[in-house]
């Protein structure tokens, strides 16, 4: 579970292996600090009349399926200096993510959304416009453990992300994040 208070939270992101092929996140360790967003690759969305509650905005996660997540906020659309649209983030009161939806979100709608929960390099880059527009949607961690799972087992613990040549293109790659304050 996900303490949206920020007292002693952690998260669990997957890093996909075809990211790991592509160069990002390769090498990062147990204890080591990365700055990254996260993406919620949506599975489920339910309209939510509640999620205007304090109570009822946030991130929780299923214990059972590492990765698996349910955010409960407001879609919002920001947008860069120009007034240019620049994505679609929900947010979930200290939390920003990004949803990958099947559908269109509505601006200002109030949902549940549920889905795979992603540590994002792309979208969430420094120098982006996305993270300039929102800035609370890139946050700094620190790894607090690193698991492969491959084919449904059991995932097992790695001391680092693989580099790009021995990563398994058919395994997801976990990240246990706690943040640094």
């Amino acid at each position: 579970m996900i303490d949206t208070m920020l007292g002693r939270v952690q998260v669990v992101a997957i890093v996909p292996a075809w990211m790991l092929a592509d160069g990002e996140y390769v090498g990062l360790a147990t204890g080591e600090r990365v700055t990254t967003g996260l993406a919620l690759a949506v599975t489920d969305t339910d309209a939510d009349t509640a999620a205007g509650t304090a109570a009822a905005v946030g991130l929780c996660q299923s214990e059972e399926q590492p990765g698996f997540t349910t955010v409960r906020g407001r879609v919002e659309c920001p947008r860069d200096g120009d007034g240019a649209r620049v994505g679609t983030v929900l947010c979930a009161g200290l939390w920003a993510v990004v949803p990958f939806a099947a559908t269109p979100l509505r601006p200002g709608e109030d949902l549940v959304a549920s889905g795979w929960l992603t540590a994002e390099p792309y979208l969430w880059a420094a120098d982006s416009v996305l993270a300039r527009a929102v800035p609370a949607g890139r946050q700094c961690w620190r790894v607090g453990r690193v698991r492969c799972v491959v084919d449904g087992g059991e995932p097992a613990t790695l001391d680092r992300l693989p580099d790009e040549i021995s990563v398994d293109p058919d395994a997801a790659y976990l990240l246990d994040l706690d943040p640094v304050g």
